[in-house]
């Protein structure tokens, strides 16, 4: 295996670039029909994409400053951002699974665990079903209908905390991972568990394309697998491990593989015939949560900041500072980020960086909002709205709020 590349410098000023067309990414994401797609408008994935990019090559969200267009009040434990299919924002706590309108926040439905029991998933959703992590009573993967009835439950060893992969729409499989260090195929009209790998570790991320699934786990191991499959189950492609547990993982159109870890930065391990080589790795900033892979650059947020690097090489391109501890997320040429202080706020960056060195830059800024409190999961773009959690500070409540240009 090729050594991590340790050089930590910060030295490329750049100029001001725009990342170019949004359709350079157009590999990266799936097909245009069902859960995910080129250009979709919505969220239905916590990372956008099976492939876990955490980027939609549409600009969605508020192209300039926002203000409330609705807030709802939101309790419980969150589990990661909202995501959004269609005209329906998905939110999951330890206790509810919720489901409100994109328009104005009425609640549709909503369904509450037992108290023995709990969700710990983020929420994947297609046009069949809403796919969720839970553990209890029910410990695996429990399937809703859009009109929030159960429709199955797959069950599975331990804890399903990585959400829930479906990576083509027209083939009825999903990829569930579990705590106890297996991998599934479940079939997505009935739950029924097709096949189970062991991959040695508590499975932490999980992402696909096509027939290629990757996981990573909380030991810092990268594992790669073909899907060959019910009858055969799953090929071991490769595997590669570096020091702290896997946090994000995303999948390339050259099955590449981006990979942050935890206390460990970034680093792009090598598909094709190099396949768990690593091609670049930069141990510091580590990430918080998810990256965002967009066509020229990767983004990451480590606690106080942003970073951008070069998708090809690596090397630093960008950076702006704040307390950036939520994942970002990335629509057409605009990242946007939360910050989780607790006087925190939402701010949209232009992903080209704008002009100057490190976090000194001029026109990176697009606009920010500020928060009741500090942000509690990273923002979701969807449409014309960026929906985000707020903590309220010290005495309000907590509240789903969708944001929209003023």
């Amino acid at each position: 295996m090729t050594e991590p590349d340790a050089d930590l410098s910060r030295r490329t000023f750049l100029g001001a670039l725009g990342i170019g067309a949004a359709a350079g990414l157009a590999g990266c994401v799936g097909g245009d029909e069902g859960s995910t797609g080129d250009g979709r408008a919505d969220w239905p994935h916590p990372y956008f994409s099976p492939e876990g990019t955490g980027y939609n090559p549409r600009s969605t969200g508020p192209a300039s400053k926002p203000s409330e267009s609705w807030g709802v009040e939101v309790n419980g434990i969150e589990l990661a951002r909202p995501v959004v299919f269609g005209e329906t924002v998905y939110l999951a706590t330890s206790e509810r699974l919720r489901a409100f309108s994109v328009a104005d926040g009425t609640e549709l439905w909503s369904v509450e665990s037992d108290p023995q029991s709990g969700f710990r998933s983020s929420v994947t959703v297609d046009s069949e079903r809403v796919y969720i992590g839970h553990v209890g009573t029910k410990t695996g993967v429990l399937a809703y209908t859009h009109d929030g009835e159960e429709a199955w439950h797959a069950p599975t060893e331990s804890s399903v905390w990585a959400p829930v992969v479906r990576p083509e729409p027209d083939r009825d499989r999903l990829y569930v991972s579990d705590t106890a260090g297996n991998l599934y195929r479940v079939r997505a009209s009935d739950g029924t568990v097709e096949w189970r790998e062991e991959v040695f570790g508590a499975v932490r991320s999980l992402a696909a394309r096509y027939d290629t699934v990757v996981a990573g786990t909380e030991g810092g191991e990268v594992f790669t697998f073909q899907d060959e499959g019910v009858e055969r189950g799953a090929t071991g492609q490769w595997r590669t491990k570096l020091p702290g547990g896997v946090q994000s993982l995303a999948v390339a159109q050259s099955n590449d593989v981006f990979a942050g870890f935890f206390g460990a930065g970034v680093a792009r391990l090598r598909g094709g015939l190099r396949a768990g080589a690593v091609d670049w790795h930069r141990e510091h900033p580590s990430p918080h949560g998810s990256l965002v892979v967009g066509p020229r650059r990767v983004f990451s947020t480590d606690g106080t900041g942003l970073d951008a690097f070069d998708r090809r090489e690596g090397s630093p391109a960008w950076q702006a500072g704040d307390d950036f501890f939520a994942p970002p997320a990335g629509a057409g040429d605009t990242i946007f980020v939360s910050d989780t202080s607790d006087d925190g706020r939402v701010v949209a960056y232009d992903a080209g960086g704008g002009v100057g060195l490190d976090d000194t830059r001029i026109g990176a800024e697009r606009w920010r909002y500020e928060l009741a409190g500090g942000a509690l999961t990273g923002p979701t773009p969807a449409g014309d709205a960026l929906f985000v959690l707020e903590s309220g500070g010290d005495d309000g409540p907590r509240r789903l709020v969708a944001l929209r240009a003023e």
